[in-house]
């Protein structure tokens, strides 16, 4: 390695290092305001009154907590891009394109530094402060923007690095399709910033007159640069800034983004996910995959097939700490795959276990994804938690009758003889701990006793003692948790951000009331465009994240369907439910590829078979849920 380049590789180093001490100690800080959340619920549980004002001490404290966080996301290169075409790029073209997405991620952050600086600036000076305390907002803005500077720089970094370094080690070239991509991409951004330069007034015009087709174009290049893996958040927030600046003017957009992205960011409420992912990364910590995998095999391995069954009991377990899909089923398959090996299951049937349950990650409460969904749509995180649980249980049921039937039609795929489990009593001393902290997060977020930002401080709190108490917090290991909800964190705030301004774009073409008007002119019933809508998911869910799937969508889609009278917890489920069965649907299931990885000496379509009966249980599922929406809307019905 040359000298410029290993100066370039011990500053990256140095920036690593430096960012991700200041994002743990932000980390840290978050789970001391879970703490004091914790200890204001208890107070008021006891009768001895709150913390007054705790949600303005926690709405500044957070907000500032998060914008921390952001530098160390963008040092680890955190950004969601979505890689469904990356074979059609040569070695050269991805360079190129790498630092195109650089430069929009630069772009991005410049953009939110810039115009939050401005605000924080005009409330330092305007004495702005919080209604009951009276805690002034300026300073916290102004800290919010210092660290999205910081984000800027690191991201300024990333870029030269992109711009000077050789291009990747890869085999093959572009082909036609990735250079007619990139070449209309470029065309594209280039030929607007021209006639933006050359005649603006023009093109405000147009913009003012049709604001349909200009939504209609930003979706257009929203797709286009997205295959072209530029990182969503920065595709998101710049089109919806430029889309949003011709039809406003670039000083009332700046107003707007900034505006919205310090509310959210300052939003307790919104603390829930921070929270709930620290949980996540606290229970795994502890250990938590092994104890439940053990009680699902005391409960359910003397039966034929008992260790399948036990894996998808275990995998929905884990999906109420973890929250993830793709963490579940990687957890899962180095557990179980070794396990159902060594008893002689089908591989087939063990991959595709593994896969599909994998898919109640993100079902079973709390859920990032749910979380997600209740942020783009500004609809309760409780509500929609709790909804989850009907058809997360319903999931379960059908993923063990497929198991059941596969069986049933080829009994050899199991061993014949059943696997004698450790003593049930053993099993459930071992999993005490984590059935009480799930009880204690959604029971009491069902009872009323706590609110869903309450919620998750009482998980995160509860699985940060419970890795404590076990000895499984050494130094290294904190580190991997503060290193876990900061990237997480950083993701998809960045996102959010993004979709913030570009919802606010679409919302200003009217992009959702005219698309409305136009399918209610369709001679057709709400089912048949309900299920145009679920195949549609079903197909986004097989190549992308479903973080990105609901970004680009939700926005558009969400009030179309509420519109044709269905309610929108039952959509969010359903929606949630549609585009997670895309991570086990072939070809492109992201759950299939992490199985493939863990078992490097079995072929991809051994994977893909085992995951037909699922698939197959998983269309049950949507049928059954849309036929009958009180599998979701029951339980929070009887809410307190």
């Amino acid at each position: 390695m040359t000298e410029p380049f290993a100066r370039l590789d011990r500053f990256d180093r140095w920036i690593d290092r430096a960012t991700g001490l200041v994002s743990g100690v932000a980390v840290l800080g978050l789970l001391a305001g879970a703490m004091v959340i914790v200890t204001d619920v208890s107070l008021r549980a006891t009768g001895l009154g709150g913390v007054t004002a705790l949600n303005e001490i926690m709405g500044q404290m957070f907000g500032m907590a998060v914008a921390a966080t952001l530098p160390a996301g963008v040092s680890r290169r955190v950004n969601l891009r979505v890689d469904l075409m990356s074979g059609h790029f040569g070695p050269t073209l991805s360079r190129l394109l790498a630092v195109a997405g650089s430069i929009a991620l630069l772009l991005f952050f410049a953009a939110l530094t810039y115009y939050v600086w401005q605000l924080g600036m005009r409330f330092v000076a305007q004495g702005r402060d919080t209604l009951i305390l009276q805690w002034p907002l300026g300073p916290t803005y102004v800290f919010a923007a210092v660290a999205m500077g910081l984000a800027t720089f690191v991201q300024a970094a990333k870029l030269y690095r992109d711009a000077v370094c050789p291009p990747p080690n890869q085999a093959g070239r572009s082909t036609w399709v990735g250079i007619g991509m990139a070449t209309l991409l470029g065309a594209s951004v280039l030929g607007g910033a021209i006639w933006a330069a050359l005649d603006l007034a023009s093109l405000q015009s147009l913009a003012a007159g049709q604001p349909g087709l200009l939504v209609v174009i930003a979706f257009g290049l929203l797709w286009l640069a997205v295959l072209c893996q530029v990182p969503l958040a920065a595709a998101t927030a710049l089109l919806g800034i430029a889309g949003t600046a011709l039809v406003l003017g670039l000083q009332s957009t700046g107003r707007v983004f900034a505006n919205d992205a310090m509310e959210f960011l300052t939003n307790w409420q919104i603390a829930t996910l921070p929270m709930f992912l620290m949980m996540g990364s606290f229970a795994v910590a502890a250990g938590i995959s092994n104890d439940i995998y053990r009680l699902a095999n005391a409960l359910l391995g003397r039966i034929k097939g008992g260790l399948a069954y036990a894996t998808i009991f275990g995998c929905a377990g884990f999906g109420a700490v973890s929250g993830s899909s793709v963490a579940t089923a990687a957890t899962f398959g180095r557990i179980a795959l070794p396990e159902m090996a060594k008893h002689k299951y089908d591989p087939a049937l063990a991959s595709g276990t593994v896969a599909a349950g994998g898919t109640l990650g993100a079902l079973v409460p709390p859920s990032g994804a749910i979380i997600l969904f209740a942020l783009l749509t500004e609809q309760s995180i409780g509500v929609l938690f709790i909804a989850a649980m009907g058809p997360a249980l319903l999931a379960l049921l059908l993923y063990f009758a497929a198991i059941f039937i596969t069986l049933r039609l080829d009994p050899s795929r199991a061993p014949a003889v059943a696997i004698e489990p450790e003593p049930l009593g053993a099993a459930l001393w071992g999993a005490a701990p984590v059935a009480i902290l799930f009880g204690v997060v959604i029971g009491g977020l069902y009872g009323g006793l706590f609110t869903a930002t309450e919620s998750a401080a009482v998980g995160a709190v509860g699985a940060f003692l419970l890795a404590l108490l076990r000895g499984k917090l050494n130094r290294g290991r904190l580190l991997e948790v503060l290193s876990e909800t900061t990237g997480t964190t950083a993701l998809i705030y960045g996102l959010i951000f993004g979709a913030l301004i570009f919802s606010f774009f679409v919302n200003l073409g009217q992009a959702p009331e005219t698309l409305a008007r136009a399918i209610a002119d369709i001679d057709t019933t709400p089912i048949v465009i309900l299920t145009v809508l679920l195949v549609f998911y079903l197909l986004l869910g097989a190549v992308m994240d479903s973080f990105a799937v609901m970004v680009i969508t939700v926005p558009v889609v969400t009030p179309l369907v509420v519109g044709l009278g269905f309610d929108v917890y039952h959509w969010g489920i359903l929606m949630l439910v549609v585009v997670e069965i895309g991570l086990i649907t072939p070809p492109f299931g992201i759950n299939l590829f992490v199985l493939k990885s863990l078992q490097p000496d079995q072929p991809i379509g051994r994977v893909m078979k085992g995951v037909i009966p699922f698939i197959c249980a998983d269309l049950v599922k949507i049928v059954l849920l849309v036929a009958f929406p009180a599998i979701a809307l029951w339980l929070p019905a009887t809410m307190n």
